[in-house]
């Protein structure tokens, strides 16, 4: 794993957020501080005159819906008392219930006072949200730098970290699709395994020229022909809850020391979806051995033991998944 890109698309002054986080808090905005590291968000940590420090998104290139949609899944992590990422915070003036969402009762959400967590005062109007702030180090780099034994209990805390994330709002498939959550069949997210299976992604590979003729290409059409095929015949089998969906080392924070889980943050891709992708996922991101040559690039089974360990301690795997 390389250290992430730093990079941020846009840029805003203490008097461009001040509107934005006059949404969340009545309390004026002291000091702003933009956080490097993201591709799909320019973030600021954002300092408060009653000693609150939260974190401000801009979420660039999203819908207004869409980001709603996104936080509202994430919300639904912390109803059911999971802490241990970063929560979007609900808007002063927001509805006081669901259902009170949308004036209209068409679910469209245009309405600007309809969102409970989105605000529209961004200056280019990106949509832009409030979430808890949390210390900590990118789980990465900690596994980089720190002796093996703390990267060994960042694994294993990240493993934990994820299985309780997936315990905290388990539902059937029925229960998804009328959830009101953001739902990866048709709204994205959960390691876009739908554009997977649809063919999206491949249709983008054999567009591109440099490597529609890549020696990858027959391997990756064998595989998502066996996906679809996984994905159709073992529906029934499959656990549903919310995911992260980009669940990768440098989308985590922990304790710099101890290398002991402080949160999972970057949520753009959280969305009810198969679990068992999320953990996946988060193998392929954490527990690849560190080399600049990809072809030297092999799975680290000690750390891929410390995270299933973490995972399977807080969350039994069904026989399915296993």
């Amino acid at each position: 794993m390389g250290p992430k890109l730093e990079i941020a698309q846009s840029t805003h002054s203490l008097e461009e957020l001040a509107p934005i986080v006059s949404e969340y808090s009545s309390s004026r905005l002291l000091e702003r501080r933009q956080l490097f590291g993201g591709y799909s968000g320019s973030n600021y940590r954002v300092d408060l005159e009653d000693g609150s420090t939260y974190v401000l998104k801009v979420t660039n290139g999203y819908s207004n819906e869409h980001a709603e949609l996104m936080c509202r899944t994430a919300h639904r992590l912390g109803v059911g008392g999971y802490k241990e990422c970063c929560l979007p915070i609900q808007r002063r003036d927001a509805p006081a219930t669901e259902e009170d969402d949308d004036d209209d009762g068409d679910g469209d959400g245009e309405d600007a006072a309809a969102y409970r967590f989105v605000s529209t005062k961004e200056k280019h109007g990106e949509p832009a949200f409030l979430l808890t702030f949390v210390e900590g180090m990118q789980a990465d780099k900690v596994i980089r730098e720190r002796p093996p034994r703390v990267a060994a209990n960042v694994l294993k805390g990240i493993g934990g970290g994820l299985a309780r994330m997936h315990a905290a709002a388990g539902m059937t498939r029925e229960e998804a699709q009328d959830s009101g959550l953001r739902w990866y069949e048709k709204d994205g997210g959960c390691c876009d395994v739908q554009d997977q299976v649809d063919g999206k992604v491949l249709a983008t590979i054999e567009q591109c020229e440099e490597i529609a003729g890549h020696e990858f290409v027959p391997f990756y059409k064998k595989e998502l022909d066996l996906l679809r095929r996984e994905m159709k015949t073992s529906a029934a089998d499959i656990v549903i809850g919310i995911t992260h969906g980009d669940p990768f080392a440098d989308n985590i924070l922990v304790n710099g020391e101890t290398g002991d889980l402080s949160a999972f943050i970057d949520m753009e891709d959280v969305c009810v979806g198969p679990l068992l992708f999320d953990l996946t996922c988060c193998a392929i991101g954490c527990c690849f051995s560190d080399s600049e040559d990809p072809d030297a690039q092999k799975l680290d089974m000690q750390f891929f033991g410390a995270l299933l360990e973490g995972y399977c301690t807080n969350r039994k795997l069904p026989l399915f998944e296993q």
